[in-house]
Parts: structure tokens; sequence; C-alpha cells
């Protein structure tokens, strides 16, 4: 029999494999560069794979659960070895049988994330958006608490906004352990149980990180924003405690990100679908309205050779035009409920809140862009809980992401794009189920240009993947 041999890198804080099957391992968790022929017009050497094991054996520790399942479902016959240090940094385990209860009492699909959680130590949750990552979180470092009364856990989360979000929500659960913020404006309060910290702190030069080393635990919000060379992905890595776990709606498409978001945190260790929730009634129905725009006068692109040139050209057609921004304040004018828009550019959000101020009397208006207070966007989300025909224009980076509103009936997407996680995690604003709210509608504005064609494919085939109901109508400038 073969014999696969873990080691721990105390220096670099990685795994390390060897023995027979090392280059087929290797292989394994490889694959294509395919930026590898661009790329070598300014370097000469260019691999072209990218790989997640290197040609030394290192590995990110959470990839270790990967490799086993690799090695055990392949036809090798091999025998596991895995030194002590090795079991101490990597296989973490709370002997937790016993799940707290909060105010809130569990859905049975968010026990079961708890217990694994608890069984394992360590790994990544992906649950869908409105699914309630946030009362799961909370009950996963209660059950611990009530164990270790001494625990100190770091709860990373996106943006100030959601650090606010968290914190409220922590204390609505009525939970027993304390908890604070760390952001630009307050200081860590090292003698609380929790603290919830924005990316941006963590990142900041000022920002002395060294007692993060001595935490018990990690949670990461939203974990699908770690990628293999941001800094915040760096920052995660060196933190030393192995009980670390992941919250996000979808995990990146590329196998490498992916990789790379396991080999930091830990094994995916639960999934479920917003198609599960809705089939389920946990979160509200969806369909989208695609609205393909034929337009008289098209960009002319030709001018340029530069793809990013005409690209970015073909965006400024899309902000600017009349017809385009009119259809789109049309649209709300005709909405009896609140409505959110999203788009990319604060030029764009501009032209849009000017025109929907002046042409929708009726309705309150708000512009959400990064300069706005967090609690003046609190404000804004509370007053949409509670009213009606409100209007908000938000920058997608802002509230694409984390912030839940569930008297929301109607997205816009003003911006176009087609990157994956974005746009589930957009949806995911308006799923939660509201008393007045039958289903949330998606309008997406698609455009008859060479590159938002292209666009607008990849949001059909995601719609596709997500069992989403969709519908297309034709609409022309004259």
């Amino acid at each position: 029999m073969s014999v696969v041999y873990f080691d721990w890198d105390p220096a670099k804080r990685q795994g390390i494999i060897k023995g027979d099957y090392f280059n087929e391992i290797r292989e394994a968790f490889s694959v294509n560069n395919d930026a590898a022929r661009f790329q070598r017009r300014y370097a000469r050497f260019v691999p072209s794979r990218k790989y997640a094991i290197t040609p030394t054996g290192r590995f990110n520790s959470g990839l270790f659960y990967e490799i086993k399942k690799y090695l055990l479902d392949s036809q090798y016959n091999v025998k596991l070895e895995l030194s002590d240090v090795f079991k101490k940094n990597i296989l973490p385990k709370y002997d937790i049988n016993d799940i707290a209860s909060l105010r809130l009492d569990l859905r049975d699909y968010q026990r079961d994330i708890v217990k694994r959680c608890l069984n394992l130590g360590r790994g990544v949750v992906v649950l869908a958006t409105a699914g309630g990552k946030t009362l799961t979180m909370a009950t996963l470092i209660e059950s611990v608490y009530k164990k270790h009364s001494e625990l100190r856990c770091l709860v990373v989360v996106p943006d100030l906004g959601l650090v606010t979000q968290t914190y409220n929500d922590l204390r609505d659960y009525n939970v027993s352990f304390t908890f604070s913020k760390w952001t630009g404006k307050h200081k860590p309060d090292l003698d609380s149980n929790v603290i919830i910290a924005n990316l941006g702190i963590l990142q900041s030069s000022k920002s002395d990180l060294e007692w993060v080393n001595y935490i018990d635990m990690l949670v990461v919000d939203e974990v699908h924003k770690l990628r293999k060379s941001n800094k915040i992905n760096k920052i995660i890595k060196k933190i030393e405690t192995p009980n670390k776990f992941g919250m996000t709606g979808t995990l990146p498409e590329e196998r490498v990100d992916q990789w790379n978001i396991v080999g930091t945190i830990g094994p995916v260790i639960y999934e479920k679908n917003s198609k599960e929730l809705r089939d389920e009634e946990y979160i509200s129905d969806v369909s989208v309205q695609i609205l393909n725009i034929h337009y008289k006068d098209k960009p002319d692109t030709r001018t340029s050779s530069n793809p990013t040139q005409r690209y970015r050209k073909e965006i400024e057609f899309i902000s600017n035009n009349t017809f385009r921004n009119t259809v789109i304040t049309k649209l709300c004018n005709k909405f009896n409920n609140n409505s959110l828009i999203l788009v990319d550019y604060i030029d764009h959000g501009t032209l849009l809140y000017e025109l929907i101020c002046k042409k929708c009397k009726d309705k309150k208006v708000y512009f959400i862009r990064g300069e706005v207070a967090v609690e003046d966007r609190e404000h804004v989300k509370t007053l949409m809980e509670k009213d009606k025909n409100i209007i908000v224009i938000a920058i997608s980076k802002i509230f694409a992401t984390g912030v839940n509103i569930k008297n929301l009936h109607y997205i816009i997407f003003a911006g176009g794009g087609k990157a994956k996680v974005r746009i589930i995690q957009a949806i995911g604003r308006g799923l939660r189920l509201h008393k007045d709210k039958l289903n949330l509608i998606i309008i997406d504005i698609a455009d008859e240009l060479m590159y938002a064609q292209r666009h607008g494919k990849k949001r059909i085939q995601l719609y596709k993947k997500e069992f989403i109901k969709y519908g297309t109508k034709e609409i022309t400038e004259k």
C-alpha cells in the first residue's frame, strides 16, 4: 500500500504533502492558466497552469479535506499518515453536543449547519441570501460560548453598514456573550467575547493586528470576497486559530478561487441554494423581466483597437443615454411599492436620481453611494420597511451585498454586467418574506450592444441555473 504523508510548516503556517502520487495529486489541484498567452507578451516565463499546491508540497491548511476526498475517491490504494503537529493545526473539533437557544428559533437546516460546524470545528457554509446566515452564525458562537466562557471571537463583515447590522442583529437575538464593534470610529474592545470588524479596518495600515493572533474563533461573512492576491486574504491566512468559519450565498466560479477559500477557511460543509429555500417557502419567490433595448443610434466602438476603451465607451453610452434612463424612470412611476435601482457608477446614479426626482413627484427618492454615512443608509432602510413608494438608487458594490430589506418588491439591474456573485447577492436583497409581498420582481435592463449582449446572455444562463423564471420584452427607440 502506498503512503501519503502530511506534515506542517510552522514558518509558513501551511501543510506539507509528501509521498507517493504527489505529482498526480498536485496536477489534480490545478487548472489551465487561460491568461498565460496574453501575459507572455510582458513576461518571458508564465506557467501554463495554476496550482493550489506548490512544487515543494506546501498547501493552505483547509485544502487537506479536499485532498483527502480526492484520494479516497480515486483508484489509488493509499494510506494517509498525519504528523501530530499537522493534526493540531488542521483538525480542530469542539466537544459540544448541545446547540444553544436564542430569541428566534432555528429552522431545521440552520440547526444542521450549526451541528456540522461544531462537529468539524471549521468550514465554509454556502447558504443562499435571506437564508438566515446571521442567526446561524450567532447560534454557533453562542453554543461555543456556553462551553467556553472565555471565548474570543472575531467576526469579519464586508463593510461598515454590515458591522452595524450584525451588531443590531446580535442584540435582537438576545445573545449572552458580550460583543462590540471595531471600525474607524470604534476601537476594538479586547474584553468582549466577540468583536465585529469590517474589511477596511483590518486592511488599514494604522490597525494593530497583533491581538488577532490570540483569538479562539474566526467567522468571515461573505467569504467569497477572499481572493488569492488580495490583502484581506493574506491577513486571514496569518490568523493562527484553526477554528475558522466562512459564510456566503455563493462561491466564485473559478476553481482556483474556490480552493483558495477552502484552503484558507476549511471545506464546504453545507450547501443550500435559493431554489430550495423558495420551494420550502422560507424566502419569497422571484421572477425576472428582461427588457432588451434597441437604440436608434449606437456608439461607434470601431474607432479604438483597445478592448478596454471600447467597453468603456459602451458603458458611457449606457449611463448617459436619455432614452434608456427615461425607460427606467417610467417604470419607477408605475411601481406602487418600494424599488431598488442598482448602478455601477456614481455619474449614472446621479443622472437617474435627478431624472426620477423630477418625473416621479409622488415618490421618495434616495441615492446611496460611498460618501453617504452608515447612519443615513440605516435610516433609509428603516423607512423602506415602514413606508411604500420609496425608490433607492444605489451603487451595486454598496447595496448588492449583505443588505436585507423585507419590504422590497422591485429591483432594477440598471448597470448590466455579468458577475455571478454580484447578481446572486443583489437578487437576495429582496428575497425576505413580507406580509405585503407575493414575490420579488427583477427588471433586467439589457442592451442590444456588443458587450451588453454578451453580458445579457451570461445573466440568462445564471437565471436558468438558479431556476429563476424570466421573460423578455423588446423595446425600440424611435
